[in-house]
Order: structure tokens, then sequence, then C-alpha cells
């Protein structure tokens, strides 16, 4: 068995002789008990399995001066160790027993404990009882030894109604009753508050109760009372909360978790309950409610019961139109975005009609494109047609896989345009040209124009030819390059053989980009695209050999 000497040793004495070489971590208080060997005023014991007081004798003039000690978490199960604490810690003034084992009441048979703590005032400020399962009995008699005793913590011990007892104390200011099986705050009221006439709050969080006190009864509440806790109780209608405006000094109030308040969101609930409770200045633990909120709430309260009945509005309805007038109800406008846009699609003479939405990125959009049109997206040119800008600044192609479409600003009759992008096609204009040629050609030309490139013969350069030739390796050409001159290409004209004379430069005839497929119109757009021109777009050069 553990006392609380060995444990008060073991924690804050000095430690001699250690047989042991170790090292520690000592904690050196300043205070000036600690300077002149004693113990320092706040201790500390929690879980140390202690089961009773031990003999203190040898150190009583170190622990004359304890002001706080915690004991949560220990074995103390006989009330007679409890007052030769009290009775040894003489200026002991704030005690927690938490979570012990006294469950045992007080009674005349506990001679041992009744003989310390007869005929003694004990200076404690505040005792702390939680999860013990004492009763009434045993608080009331420990209530009377302590006439100093300002706050109380009685939560989680079993407590049922008082029913009978009385609790009277003239300094008492905080009670605290949570976590306990009480149903009937009325004899809570009666038997408790109205005999403490200095007390400020009360908790009765988590206790089953239904029924708040009758507004003849709260005549013997005190007026300082001023704070009240009834959250995660089973208060169930709106009636029982207005009660709460008949307490007279009430105006700090915590009620969270009621079965009436299920229905309504958390900005609703606050609004009901401050418009209902002109007394309360501050809610469920935030900053003092302010003028122009509990305007706003009262305005609120008049809205939400305008289409209800008369015969089932609350009173409360009638004293804010009072004020406020009978008011109009708000407009309800949805200022949020649309999300899904009705666009038109077009692929080659393809048309569709379809809803997107604009919350999906281009590449996303372009998977949904592959399904409509067998357009892989890797091959695909997506370009978006604003209905406006597009006669300004035409089209903007869609480059950008991870862009979502929003950023676009598509709006309703915008469109789209799907196009394949061209493939490379080698083409040469003779035995020893070595040019390339990049995309596809344009639909509307003749078979001249579709054999023109980038890049032409040397000797001929806006000749055409019947057949393109495909180009050759290096060891087909007729003409081996010098292996003394570096020969530097960007794959657009065609170097000199040797030998040659060089020719006039080349033309560049741009290739036009096959937008809409092979099709005999020559801008396709004029006929299936509106006002917009494709040709103001994608500009094509005039000039032809």
């Amino acid at each position: 068995m553990v006392s609380l000497k060995e444990s008060v040793e073991e924690k804050y004495g000095e430690k001699e002789n250690e047989s042991e070489d170790f090292g520690f971590i000592v904690f050196v208080s300043c205070s000036p008990e600690a300077k002149r060997g004693m113990f320092p005023p706040i201790m500390t014991l929690n879980d140390y399995n202690i089961e009773y007081f031990g003999d203190f004798s040898d150190l009583s003039s170190k622990v004359r001066h304890i002001r706080e000690l915690d004991l949560t978490d220990n074995l103390l199960s006989d009330w007679a160790e409890v007052a030769e604490i009290l009775s040894s810690f003489k200026s002991l003034t704030f005690l927690n027993l938490s979570n012990n084992l006294l469950n045992e009441p007080i009674d005349k048979n506990n001679n041992q404990a009744n003989e310390k703590l007869d005929n003694v005032n004990l200076p404690m400020n505040k005792l702390v009882l939680n999860g013990n399962n004492v009763n009434w009995s045993t608080v009331v008699y420990l209530v009377r030894k302590m006439p100093k005793l300002d706050e109380l913590h009685l939560s989680t011990n079993n407590l049922g109604d008082p029913g009978n007892t009385t609790l009277e104390h003239n300094n008492l200011t905080h009670l605290y009753l949570s976590c306990n099986p009480i149903n009937d705050f009325c004899s809570v009221s009666m038997n408790l508050i109205s005999n403490c006439s200095r007390l400020e709050f009360i908790s009765l969080a988590e206790c089953p109760v239904v029924q708040l006190p009758k507004v003849d009864d709260l005549q013997n509440v005190p007026t300082c009372l001023h704070s009240l806790n009834i959250s995660t109780t089973k208060i169930n209608s709106w009636t029982e909360v207005e009660k709460l405006r008949k307490f007279p000094g009430l105006n700090d109030l915590r009620i969270q978790g009621c079965p009436f308040l299920d229905e309504y969101t958390a900005h609703e609930k606050r609004m009901m309950l401050i418009a209902r409770l002109p007394n309360v200045k501050v809610l469920n633990g935030g900053d003092r409610i302010k003028t122009t909120e509990r305007e706003d709430a009262e305005r609120s309260f008049i809205r939400h019961f305008l289409d209800t009945p008369e015969s089932i509005r609350p009173s409360r309805f009638d004293e804010l139109v009072a004020v406020h007038g009978l008011l109009a109800p708000l407009v309800n406008i949805d200022l949020s975005p649309d999300m899904n846009i009705k666009v038109s699609i077009y692929h080659k003479d393809e048309c569709r009609e379809e809803s997107i939405s604009v919350m999906q990125s281009v590449k996303q959009f372009k998977q949904l494109l592959q399904g409509y049109f067998n357009v892989a997206p890797a091959n695909m040119r997506l370009w978006y047609y604003d209905q406006e800008m597009t006669k300004i600044a035409g089209p903007e192609e869609m480059k950008f896989a991870n862009k979502e479409l929003y950023t676009y600003n598509v709006i309703d009759g915008d469109y789209f345009v799907v196009d394949e992008k061209a493939q490379l096609r080698v083409l040469t204009g003779s035995p020893g040209a070595h040019s390339m040629v990049f995309g596809s050609l344009s639909p509307g030309n003749s078979n001249s124009s579709r054999k023109s490139s980038f890049g032409t013969s040397p000797t001929s350069p806006c000749a055409n030819s019947s057949n393109p030739r495909i180009r050759r390796k290096s060891s087909d050409s007729s003409a081996p390059p010098n292996p003394r001159t570096r020969r530097k290409s960007s794959g657009r004209t065609s170097p000199t053989p040797l030998g040659r004379k060089a020719s006039s430069p080349s033309v560049k005839t741009p290739v036009a980009r096959n937008l809409f497929g092979n099709s005999n119109v020559r801008n396709p757009v004029d006929q299936h695209y509106g006002e917009f021109f494709h040709s103001k777009v994608f500009r094509e050069d005039s000039k032809n050999c």
C-alpha cells in the first residue's frame, strides 16, 4: 500500500546516499519555502496509487504552508484518510480528489473522520470530487465544514435529484453538477439554488433534465445567478426555453445539443435563441452579443414566422412586431455561377449541342470529346470561339491541359471546334534535296498547290510535279556532298549541290491548316459557324506559283 507521505518524499523529498550511479533531472523551485528546505506550496501527485495518509509527524513543519494539493486518479477510499489530509494541511485552499474510490457516506459510525473534522473550520476555497460516487449527505456534511468554499465540483457522481436534501451556503458561487442523473430542475432550484444566496453559476450539462422551474418558483432564485449551463439536456420545446427570460439575473447561457435544436442550422439556432431571450448577453461562450446582431436576429425571427398561422405563433412575435414593424420577406437571390453551360461542338461537318461542366480541365474535356468524335486527345487541337471576342481577336486554341474551362468565361451559345493535328510528310524537290514539310494540305487548293512545300528545289522553286518523290537516302544521291563543307540546314531550303549554280531563293508557300477536313468550300465557317470568317483567323498567303 502506498501512502501520501511516501509519494511526497519520492517526488519532492531530498534523495541522499544514492547507491546506484544514475543521472537525474532535478527541478529546483525558487520559492521562498523551497529555499528554506520546505516543500513547494503547490503539489500534484496524480496516479500514484495512494491509498492512505501515512505518518507526517516528522514532516509537519514542511507541509503546513501547502495551499493546493491534487490527488487525481489515486486509490483513496476512506473518508478518515481525507479527514487526516484536511486537518494536517492547515493552509490547504484547493483539494482535488477526482477519480478516487470515495463512494461510502460519512455517517455517525465513522468516528475517526468525525473527530478530525468536528469543530474545525477549514480554509478550503475549491473542492473537486468528480467521479467518486459521493451522495448528497456527504456533500452537505463537507460543505458545512468549509465556510469559505466558493467552488464545488460534483460532476459524474451518480447524484440523483436532491429530494429533501437542502444545501445551504453563504459563500458558494460556482456549483458543477454535470453528468449526473438529475431529472428535476425544480428540486435543484428549491433545495440548492435558492439556499445559496451568492450562487453565480450552476452547470447541469449532460443531465436528463426535461423541464425548467415554473415561473412562480423562479422568485426564489437569487439575482446574482447570472450564468447557466444546460447543454446536452433533454429540454425539447421552446416553451421551456422562454422560461429563462424570467430568471432575474441570467445573462450568460450555454445551451447546445438539445433535441428541439436539431432541425436548425448553427446560424438559425443562434438567431432563434438571441431573438427569444432578450436578457441573454453572452450565448454559448461566445463574444458579447452586439446590438446589430440582436437587431438582425429579431428581424429574421419576424420573417421566419410570417407564414405561420397566428394561433401557433410565439408570443415573442407580437413583441418584436411592435418594435420593428411587420416586415416583408426578403428576396432570395442566387448569385452562384452556372456550372453547366450549353455549347455547340463542331468537328468537320458534324455539329453537336451539349451541356458541359465548366469545372473540368481542358484535358478532361478532350477526353470527353474523344467519346464524341473518336479523336485521340494527343492528336486533337481544340479551339474556343467566344461569341463576341472571336469577331475581334479570333478563336483561342486551348493548349493548356490543366486549365479549367471556367477560366475561359464560357457562356451559353459559345462553341468549340475540334481539329485533328496534321500528319508529318517528307517531300523532296530534287535528288539532292533533303527538305521536310510539316502540316496538312489546304482543303481548297488545286493539285499543284497541294504539292507545294516549305522547301523547294533550287533549280525550279515554283515547279510542280505530278508525283512528289520520296526522300532518298544519302547513299542514293547523284551528287555526293563535299566532306569539307559543313552544311547547315533548317529543313526549309535545300542545299546547293556541288557543281551547280545557286538559283534564286525559293518562295515560301504557307500550308493552310485543315480545320474542317476535306471540303470543296473554301471557308466552311462562312456557311456553318456564323458571322465570323475562318480566313480572318487563319490567314492564308495569296502567293501561288
